[in-house]
């Protein structure tokens, strides 16, 4: 179906009839008609296998042979020969094109002289022509100078810091202040020392309990009463009797 559809323009002889034809005008004429491709057919000079005389004969099948393709220009070339006979039938010749030189033509060895050598001394264009060839302001830009890259990076820590710095500050709750500030101060004053009379009563505090884990189970809780004021004495006198709340309470008035 493509086959037909396919045409192809040529000179045909067509004879005109005699109420079309002028006074003096030949009755056959050359007119342009559309031949289908399928039904044009090769016509090559092939020897007669029986007489050996060389006639016209009409080629309906070709195949091609030989295939080989040229990567400089990207041309495909190959053989014709007809199935079944093992002739191949060479490419019609063309005449090589002929080119005149005129007085306008630039020579070819003007053309392949070399002008320009590149250097990595200094750039192959000035700074001007190539802020016009691609826009210097374009956000797809990803050539920038040493000024521009600097400026940015400082913009984007500036720009970190205040939000880890002044908004973290101004979320912060009065309870969290004060933490922060009860915070300080203990890392100001130190670690606290123990007394002598601190560690003279400790140790009193530790041989009464174990005199009477040694007794039995009946008098072991007055000592455990003691021994826990005794912690709770020194966990007082290690914090300095001015430490904050902790966590979300309240401080007390």
């Amino acid at each position: 179906m493509l086959d037909r559809l396919l045409t192809h323009s040529e000179q045909v002889n067509a004879k005109i009839p005699s109420f079309m034809a002028e006074e003096g005008q030949a009755p056959v004429q050359q007119v342009k008609s559309v031949v289908p491709i399928s039904a044009i057919r090769l016509v090559h000079p092939l020897p007669d296998p029986a007489t050996g005389t060389v006639r016209d004969v009409i080629i309906r099948e070709l195949q091609p042979v030989g295939l080989s393709f040229d990567r400089p220009t990207r041309k495909v070339f190959f053989s014709r020969m007809v199935p079944g006979l093992n002739v191949r039938i060479p490419w019609p010749k063309t005449q090589k094109r002929q080119y005149e030189d005129h007085a306008e033509d630039t020579p070819r060895i003007d053309v392949e002289e070399r002008t320009f050598v590149p250097t990595l001394l200094r750039p192959p264009m000035p700074e001007a022509v190539l802020d016009e060839l691609r826009n210097k302001y374009s956000k797809f830009r990803t050539r920038h100078t040493d000024e521009y890259i600097a400026e940015v990076e400082a913009r984007e820590a500036e720009k970190k810091a205040r939000q880890k710095g002044a908004r973290a500050e101004e979320m912060l709750l009065p309870v969290q202040e004060y933490n922060r500030k009860m915070r300080e101060l203990r890392r100001e004053r130190g670690k606290p020392e123990l007394s002598e009379e601190m560690l003279e009563k400790i140790g009193e505090v530790i041989v009464r309990s174990r005199a009477v884990r040694a007794g039995g189970q009946a008098a072991a809780s007055p000592a455990e009463a003691e021994v826990g004021k005794v912690e709770k004495a020194v966990e007082e006198l290690s914090l300095g009797g001015d430490q904050g709340p902790a966590g979300g309470e309240q401080p007390r008035p």
